[in-house]
């Protein structure tokens, strides 16, 4: 096998170099595809009726004395008896809400700074082997290093920085960095770097994090991000597959006439590239390569990544890993491949291609090691599970406001919700979604109290290893929902109801709110409201049913101006704040005493 040419290796560095780009870029398409066909098939399960499925109706005895509701639009409104409600676990519930997603976040940025470390090493190990370069600088080290620890800033976006001012303190900090290092360049003692400048520094950074940060920004939108990570992983090895399998077809021999003849390339191309005609040959050279390679890629490439992405799936039921470090994950790896494929530009050797890889085990190395020094976990009985209920119609705004009570709430409990076309996308986990590539989407399906049992069962109540706790979503048909209603209302320490976008047409919600007056202590519910909601219509019903509340309910000696009605004006940060503060006073509302148990998962 004869050696391979400069012009071999520039066409093969071209393919190396694209294919995060062309990954990111198929994931993408596959992402939103996949996602629009789930949500139909959600839909039409959900539609559906089954035999087996039956709710009782709830009682409408009237007995209880009406008061009117509020007249005037307050944030929100708590009773503060004594008896009843405990502020002190109700702060410390909201203090650990608001710093244990930034624990998390240092474990992954101490994590990243360690990838970021390990590519700046491999980075100047191979610097240093051109004789004509100049010697080490530690200035110039440091600017690598920074400049490898931009995906710690997506990160951090991601994990813990909720709000704008949050988002734009972290990327403040870390364009401060730069700033001080070239102060520090011009007034350490000795010889300066005399590359450094701000006009170098601007064009790295756009070279190496803004280029890569437009792609993932893409890939990491809200309503793909669920299923993206793990739809990227398995193109990831695909493409990867292909471009091996292009590497390993004959590259030697890609720019020899003979071996482009006998691939059926015209004789008038062949001159052509003889003559330096380049630009046309290439690109028919390569697609005749790729198409006889493209059969190899989908033999070998694609089973292997099916293989990790089912081998994720197993991690995730294990409770090895979680939604969020699959996410996390996907970042690191994708801007590992991104590095590696700019080094092996640089020197065509193996070794840089693999730098990413090697980097990315430091990075998992680092996180393992530091989600195993954090301390003991919450304890599971203590920790409070929410229960979602919503306007289905709302769509993109339902997705905001749950992401944001999420990030939060997920790290001091569970949230449980009835599956809906507006938030299926957005919570589909790794297991169901592979149930629905492979047509095992219906028994996700609630048909029945067994199947409700079963499913209360496997509810997972224990954190993952990076401290979060799981949205369990709960899959009915058309005439179990209302079952698996009042099943979840007693079974869960807090309700959050949003009402925005309610009015007379939701039926559903109509007997949600009922439900929940005649059967939970409306202590533990906090109903959300904006300017999109009936109001009027809004306290018809709940006077309505205040009026036909059983005599069974925890609510009979309580008033309807007691009802906790959040009224939300906007989207900053102070208000999902002073919400989440809501649902931890309610959640604390009732004695652990009376909190219902289950075996955790």
């Amino acid at each position: 096998m004869t050696a391979p040419t400069d012009s071999d290796m520039e066409l093969l560095t071209g393919f190396i170099i694209a294919t995060p780009v062309l990954a990111t870029s198929i994931a993408l398409l596959l992402s939103l595809g996949l996602l629009r066909f789930y949500r139909r098939a959600v839909l039409k399960s959900m539609d559906a009726a089954t035999d087996s499925g039956a709710t009782e109706p709830a009682s409408t005895d009237s007995v209880a004395p009406l008061r009117s509701a509020q007249t005037e639009a307050e944030p929100f409104v708590l009773d503060s008896d004594p008896a009843t409600t405990s502020r002190v676990p109700a702060e410390a519930l909201y203090s650990e809400s608001l710093v244990a997603p930034w624990r998390t976040a240092a474990i992954y940025a101490a994590a990243g700074f360690c990838f970021a470390l390990t590519m700046a090493i491999i980075w100047f190990v191979d610097y240093l082997k051109t004789p004509e370069v100049s010697p080490l600088h530690p200035i110039r080290f440091l600017v690598w290093v920074w400049l490898f620890s931009w995906p710690v800033v997506v990160t951090l976006y991601l994990v813990a920085a909720p709000t704008r001012r949050l988002k734009l303190a972290v990327a403040f900090t870390y364009f401060l960095i730069p700033v001080l290092l070239l102060i520090a360049n011009g007034i350490i003692p000795g010889d300066r770097d005399s590359t450094l400048s701000w006009q170098q520094l601007t064009f790295l950074w756009l070279s190496y994090a803004f280029v890569p940060t437009v792609m993932l920004w893409a890939f990491l939108n809200r309503r793909i991000r669920a299923v993206g990570p793990l739809v990227l992983t398995f193109v990831v090895f695909a493409v990867t597959g292909v471009m091996l399998a292009f590497f390993i077809s004959g590259r030697d021999e890609w720019l020899t006439g003979a071996e482009a003849r006998s691939m059926g390339v015209p004789q008038w191309v062949i001159e052509g590239y003889a003559n330096g005609n380049e630009a046309l040959f290439y690109p028919i050279i390569a697609l005749i390569i790729v198409g006889r390679t493209i059969g190899l890629a989908l033999v070998v490439a694609v089973p292997i990544g099916w293989l990790v992405v089912q081998w994720i799936r197993r991690r995730y039921e294990r409770k090895k890993i979680s939604d969020q470090s699959v996410m996390v994950d996907a970042i690191w790896l994708l801007f590992g491949s991104i590095y590696s494929s700019l080094l092996f530009a640089t020197g065509y050797e193996l070794w840089n291609l693999l730098s990413g890889l090697l980097a990315f085990a430091v990075y998992k190395a680092a996180g393992w090691a530091g989600f195993r020094l954090r301390g003991p976990e919450p304890n599971v009985t203590e920790s409070p599970r929410l229960l979602l209920l919503r306007v289905f119609s709302l769509g993109r705004r339902s997705e905001r406001l749950f992401d944001a009570v999420a990030k939060r709430w997920r790290y001091i409990g569970s949230i449980r919700m009835i599956a809906g076309p507006d938030l299926a996308t957005t919570t589909v986990e790794p297991h169901e979604f592979l149930d629905f590539l492979t047509g095992k989407l219906a028994r996700r399906f609630i048909d029945g109290a067994q199947t409700l049992d079963r499913r209360i069962r496997e509810t997972h109540l224990k954190p993952d290893r990076d401290g979060r706790f799981r949205v369990n979503d709960f899959f009915c048909h058309a005439n179990t929902w209302q079952m698996v209603l009042s099943r979840l209302v007693n079974d869960s320490d807090a309700v959050l109801m949003d009402l925005r976008g309610f009015s007379s047409q939701n039926e559903g919600v109509i007997h949600e709110i009922r439900e929940l007056i005649n059967t939970v202590d409306l202590k533990r519910v906090v109903f959300v409201a904006d300017g999109t909601t009936d109001e009027r219509f809004l306290r018809e019903t709940f006077k309505d049913s205040w009026e036909q509340m059983p005599p069974t309910s925890p609510n009979q000696y309580s008033t309807v101006d007691q009802i906790n009605l959040f009224w939300l004006t906007g989207s900053h940060g102070g208000e999902v704040r002073e919400l989440i503060r809501a649902l931890c006073d309610a959640a604390t509302s009732t004695p652990p005493t009376d909190r219902q148990t289950a075996a955790p998962v």
